[in-house]
C-alpha cells in the first residue's frame, strides 16, 4: 500500500465537472459519495489533486437556505417535520458529511443550521433523547452523533457557547443512560452487545474532544475485544465490515487502558485490513469466506455473554443455513443507508469503505507507530466527527 495507489483510486471515482461516485460500477454521484472521496484525500494529504473551489461549490449549491440542511438532488423525500431525524435521516446524514467535506476543502456553509432550532431548547432536546429507541442503539446513536457534530461545529468554528452547552448536555444524558454491565448503550434495553458496540463508537469522538471521561471503560474494552473473530476482524459473518471493524478498533484504541491483549488484538486487526487492500488501490467493505461455519460462534452459544437471540437467528440464517441454501446468504449488493442512489458491491473497492479502512489503519498506527510500513502520513479531521482522532 502506498499514497499514490490510494490517490489514483480516489481520482478514478471522479465524476465529470465535480463530485465523485461511490463505486466505479455505478454512475451514482451524491453529496455523500463525494464527501467520502474528499475526506479520503484529506486523510492521506492528497488534497492538491483536486480543485477545491469547484468541489466546494458543488456542496454549497445544495444547501437549503430555509433549513440549512444540505439536500441532495437525488433524494426525493419531503421535509415536512424537521425534527424527525428518522424520516429525514438522509438529509441529516448528507449534511453531516457535507460539512466535513467543506471544512476539509477550507470552506464553511453559507447558511445557519436552522434545522437545529427545535433542539436548542434543552427540554425539547431531553425529551427527544429519551424518546429514542434504545433497543437499537446502532441506528439511534447516529442521530445523536449528528446533533453532537452540528452543535460542536457551531461551538468550534463560530464560538457559539449555547451550542457548546448543548453538546455537554447530550454527553450528560449519555453518562446517565449507559449500561454499567457492558459499557455500551441500549444493551440494558434488549440490544445485543454487537449492536451496542456499533452504537458506542458514535459517541467517543465527542467524549474525547471535550475531555470527558468515557464511563465504564473496562467492560467496554472486554466486550469489544470479545467481538473479534478468528480472521482478526469484527464481523460475525466473517471477512469484516468497514463500519464494524472501525467501530471496534476505535473503541479499543480510545479506551484509556493499556495491556498486552489490547495491543495484540489491534495488531491482528491491522494486518487483516491490509490483506483486504485491492489491486486497484482501494478497499472493499468485506471479503466474505466461502465457508463461514467458524464465524459468529459466540452468538450461537447460550452460555456466552455475547449470546443474543436476534444475533443467533441472523448468524444461523446467513452462516449455517446460508451455506447450504445460497439464497439465504448475504446479498453482495449493498445500499448505503438503505438508499438506492448509493449502491455498491461489498467485495469491490468503494470510496466509503476505503475511507473507513484507512481510518482503521491510521487509528492503530497512532497508538502503535512502529507498525507502519508505508509512505502515507495520515491527517485526521480537525473537528470532532467521523474522521477525527485522538487516542
Amino acid at each position: 500500500m502506498n499514497k499514490q495507489q490510494i490517490i489514483d483510486y480516489i481520482i478514478s471515482l471522479k465524476a465529470p465537472k465535480s463530485g465523485f461516485y461511490l463505486q466505479s460500477g455505478f454512475d451514482q454521484k451524491t453529496l455523500m459519495s463525494s464527501a467520502f472521496s474528499i475526506i479520503n484525500l484529506e486523510l492521506i494529504n492528497g488534497m492538491e489533486t483536486i480543485n477545491k473551489e469547484i468541489e466546494s461549490n458543488y456542496f454549497l449549491s445544495s444547501q437549503d437556505q430555509k433549513t440549512g440542511l444540505f439536500i441532495d438532488s437525488s433524494w426525493k423525500g419531503n421535509i415536512s417535520n424537521i425534527k424527525d431525524l428518522e424520516k429525514n435521516y438522509i438529509p441529516y446524514q448528507t449534511t453531516a458529511f457535507s460539512i466535513s467535506a467543506l471544512d476539509a476543502l477550507g470552506y464553511q456553509p453559507k447558511y445557519g443550521f436552522h434545522f437545529l432550532d427545535y433542539f436548542r431548547n434543552k427540554t425539547n432536546l431531553k425529551d427527544w433523547f429519551f424518546g429514542l429507541n434504545w433497543k437499537n442503539p446502532w441506528n439511534e446513536s447516529n442521530k445523536v452523533m449528528f446533533l453532537l457534530q452540528f452543535f460542536s461545529h457551531e461551538d468550534i468554528r463560530f464560538n457559539n457557547l449555547e451550542s457548546k452547552s448543548l453538546v455537554l448536555l447530550l454527553l450528560d444524558l449519555l453518562d446517565a443512560s449507559i449500561d454499567h454491565q457492558t459499557g455500551y448503550w441500549g444493551t440494558d434495553k434488549g440490544a445485543s452487545n454487537f449492536n451496542g458496540m456499533a452504537g458506542a463508537f458514535h459517541f467517543y469522538n465527542h467524549y474525547k474532544y471535550y475531555v470527558r471521561h468515557i464511563p465504564y471503560e473496562q467492560p467496554a474494552l472486554i466486550n469489544t475485544i470479545k467481538i473479534q473473530e478468528k480472521d482478526g476482524l469484527f464481523h460475525p459473518l466473517g471477512g469484516g465490515g468497514a463500519c464494524e471493524d472501525l467501530d471496534a478498533i476505535d473503541i479499543i484504541c480510545k479506551l484509556n487502558i493499556n495491556d498486552r491483549e489490547k495491543m495484540e488484538v489491534l495488531k491482528k486487526a491491522y494486518y487483516s485490513i491490509l490483506d483486504l487492500h485491492r489491486d486497484d488501490g482501494g478497499f472493499p467493505w468485506a471479503i466474505r469466506p466461502v465457508f463461514p461455519f467458524l464465524y459468529g460462534l459466540q452468538y450461537l452459544n447460550p452460555l456466552n455473554n455475547q449470546f443474543h437471540f436476534g444475533m443467533f437467528k441472523w448468524i444461523l440464517k446467513r452462516n449455517i443455513i446460508g451455506s447450504l441454501i445460497p439464497s439465504l446468504k448475504e446479498n453482495r449488493l449493498y445500499q448505503y443507508s438503505g438508499w438506492d442512489k448509493m449502491k455498491y458491491n461489498i467485495d469491490e473497492s468503494d470510496g466509503w469503505s476505503t475511507w473507513f479502512r484507512l481510518l482503521s489503519l491510521a487509528t492503530i498506527e497512532q497508538l502503535i507507530p512502529s507498525i507502519k510500513n508505508h509512505d502515507i502520513d495520515f491527517n485526521f479531521r480537525s473537528l470532532p466527527a467521523l474522521g477525527w482522532q485522538n487516542v
